[in-house]
């Protein structure tokens, strides 16, 4: 889908001159499964659960190290209930589930998953689940975890989104296991139990808030920023929900495209979809919605344009000619606000940056992955290239458009300097754009890199 040009999309700025493209498709589901596939041993059903996660690797974790070893992993993945079988003689031996952002699936949720994490239980659990991890990793019982958390041990045991229908104290633990993934490691030994400790306690203090405020516990889920604040935020349950009677503003993540059509504000309501933009032009057309793609006319023409990301701040979808969209519920166009970058959102981490390095409207997108250091050096890999380092700093920026805010400086030889202002930001994505230039497009960071490759694996293919 593309629109036309808008004043805001006149003062963002291009992409860096940083040239290739990486990444690979994250959709193998493992290797032998040393138990599981002969039919004539008796198999018990192992339900993984946030929400029921779907698509989700599990390993039989027969030499108890906590890690996932390749030689461990099963041939199959979670279905759409979160249920996949083992063998008898598999239950004497702890399970991991791994839930991998851009493939697996929650259902609580639309789209897939924005961050990867894993999930581990003690031999003979039914499920695995983030109780059962925080067990694990603080080195307690069930039992005893309960008590901490001031809940019913036979709900965090069990399947507690089955017991939601009958039980108030199983909503309450739904929420925190919800909540408490997005601060989950990819790999269960890098969860540091002091810190999950922390971590939990804060969201405990948060849903006793939601709780006393007469919240839909059912409806959202808690975040903590980079400050250790809590923010209660609503769930998306599916892209219709996303689409049905709201208002959107999207564009396009190509150079091309952007200097020409800009940001659209893009309403759905009654079967009809409809835009205008900062001319006036207005246009209507009939849309439809198939699980996570968006059906609409165009040219006369239906055409299929597949979300691969939702949230409130930043969605992503790809066209039929391989284009990746931006979505967001932020207000593009008028007073318009940028977001202030923030140093601890930087410091040890590791960011994806995604960017479209074509010259027309043809995609050609690319992946450099920078790991920020405390002594304001990072080190940037991209496929195909040697790695370099760059020097980076949140500063004090004016514009003329924005105001005074807080950007993203990268400096080094090998390119050309860039100053990211940071548009709209959840969890997992950050939308930019470098003020360093002088014509329009958006760029992403992406904490995730299995995120990171499921985008660019879709990314410039033609439907």
């Amino acid at each position: 889908m593309h629109f036309k040009y808008s004043v805001l999309a006149a003062s963002l700025a291009a992409a860096i001159t940083l040239s290739g493209c990486g990444g690979s498709d994250n959709t193998g589901s493992g290797s032998d499964n040393n138990g599981s596939g002969n039919n004539n041993l008796q198999t018990n059903t192992i339900k993984v659960i946030d929400g029921y996660l779907s698509q989700a690797e599990v390993c039989v974790d027969r030499n108890e190290n906590s890690v996932c070893d390749a030689s461990e992993l099963l041939d199959t993945v979670t279905n759409t209930s979160g249920e996949i079988t083992i063998s008898d003689a598999d239950t004497k031996f702890p399970l991991i589930a791994r839930a991998i952002a851009g493939k697996t699936t929650d259902s609580d949720k639309a789209g897939t998953l924005g961050n990867s994490y894993e999930l581990i239980a003690k031999a003979g659990s039914k499920v695995v689940t983030p109780f059962t991890t925080m067990a694990s990793v603080q080195d307690m019982t069930l039992d005893e975890l309960a008590a901490e958390l001031n809940l019913p041990s036979e709900v965090i045991s069990g399947d507690y989104v089955i017991m939601k229908a009958s039980d108030k104290k199983a909503k309450e633990a739904h929420l925190l296991a919800r909540s408490v993934t997005n601060k989950l490691a990819p790999s269960v030994k890098n969860n540091d139990a002091q810190e999950l400790t922390k971590t939990t306690e804060t969201l405990r203090k948060a849903i006793a808030d939601s709780i006393n405020a007469g919240d839909n516990l059912d409806s959202i889920v808690i975040e903590i920023d980079e400050s250790g604040q809590a923010n209660s935020i609503d769930i998306i349950t599916s892209l219709d929900a996303y689409l049905k009677d709201n208002t959107l503003f999207m564009a396009s993540l190509n150079n091309a495209y952007a200097a020409e059509e800009g940001i659209a504000q893009i309403s759905f309501k009654d079967g009809m979809l409809s835009f205008k933009n900062d001319k006036n032009d207005i246009f209507s057309t009939p849309y439809s919605v198939e699980n996570n793609t968006l059906k609409h006319i165009e040219e006369g023409e239906t055409s299929e344009e597949e979300f691969v990301y939702i949230s409130q701040s930043t969605s992503l979808s790809v066209t039929p000619q391989g284009d990746l969209n931006f979505w967001t519920t932020v207000d593009l166009n008028k007073d318009y606000k940028a977001l202030d970058m923030v140093t601890a959102s930087f410091v040890d981490q590791t960011w994806h940056y995604l960017d479209d390095d074509s010259t027309n409207k043809k995609a050609h997108p690319m992946l450099a992955s920078m790991t920020f250091h405390k002594d304001g050096t990072a080190t940037v890999s991209e496929a195909g290239e040697a790695d370099f380092t760059l020097n980076w700093e949140v500063k004090e920026t004016t514009d003329s458009e924005f105001g005074t805010i807080q950007t993203l400086s990268l400096s080094a030889n090998e390119f050309n300097d860039m100053n990211l202002m940071l548009v709209t930001k959840d969890n997992s994505i950050m939308t930019v754009n470098n003020l360093a230039r002088e014509k329009a497009a958006f760029s992403l960071l992406v904490k995730d890199k299995a995120m990171a490759d499921s985008i660019m694996a879709k990314w410039g293919k033609e439907l």
